[in-house]
């Protein structure tokens, strides 16, 4: 069921979410107080709004109770995020995620009422320096501060066997949720299915784990 978002900031991460929120097929509203920033946008969205959402009426027009979650996607203005996200928590928004460029402006919003505080730079060197650290890596995704998916080529030591065989998830603690193979992911039976050398496996575990695992195995 298609959900309702407002994306508050239309600049490169807010871009980002507006278009994959309408590739998921949900209802995507933006505002910005630039025009220009909106253009590119137009076929990405139900419709775009000019203005600074620190103004009262344009919050009363937005309606901004309608929306299942409102992003506040603005990283060059903390004080507009931290006004916008107040005004947003005082109408009872139903969940409230922003962007901030440092912990000292997130522990802000976080008091303040947002449900989620993203660091964008920060997550993305998280991600980047993982990826690099660990051999193999073709994706890392944080799923909570404990629990990652990962996206890697089988390790060689793997190849010719089975999951089953193996007895991996007992063996090293984490799970893995499908194979790769050609391009086309492997969904059913996995647990029969033998590796191949250029198979790429799908797991999800804790990051300790899941970083022993490339350890041992490589």
């Amino acid at each position: 069921m298609a959900k309702q978002f407002l994306v508050i900031g239309a600049g490169r991460f807010g871009r980002g979410i507006v278009k994959e929120l309408d590739r998921l097929g949900h209802e995507v509203v933006v505002c910005d107080k630039e025009k220009s920033t909106l253009e590119e946008l137009e076929e990405y969205t139900e419709y775009a709004v000019i203005g600074d959402l620190r103004e009262e009426a344009l919050l009363e027009d937005l309606n901004v109770n309608h929306f299942d979650v409102v992003f506040v996607a603005i990283g060059s203005d903390p004080l507009a995020s931290i006004l916008i996200t107040r005004r947003l928590k005082e109408r009872n928004v139903s969940r409230i995620v922003c962007k901030a460029n440092n912990r000292e402006v997130g522990g802000i919003l976080e008091s303040i009422g947002a449900d989620l505080v993203i660091y964008p730079e920060e997550e993305a060197g998280h991600k980047a320096a993982r990826r690099e650290a660990m051999n193999g890596i073709i994706e890392y995704i944080e799923i909570t501060k404990k629990i990652a998916a990962v996206e890697t080529v089988i390790p060689e030591i793997l190849i010719g066997k089975t999951l089953r065989e193996i007895g991996f998830s007992v063996k090293y603690e984490i799970t893995v949720v499908l194979i790769i193979r050609n391009g086309e992911p492997i969904v059913t039976n996995i647990g029969d299915v033998r590796f191949e050398s250029g198979d790429y496996i799908f797991i999800v575990g804790e990051k300790t784990k899941i970083e022993h695992f490339k350890k041992k195995v490589g």
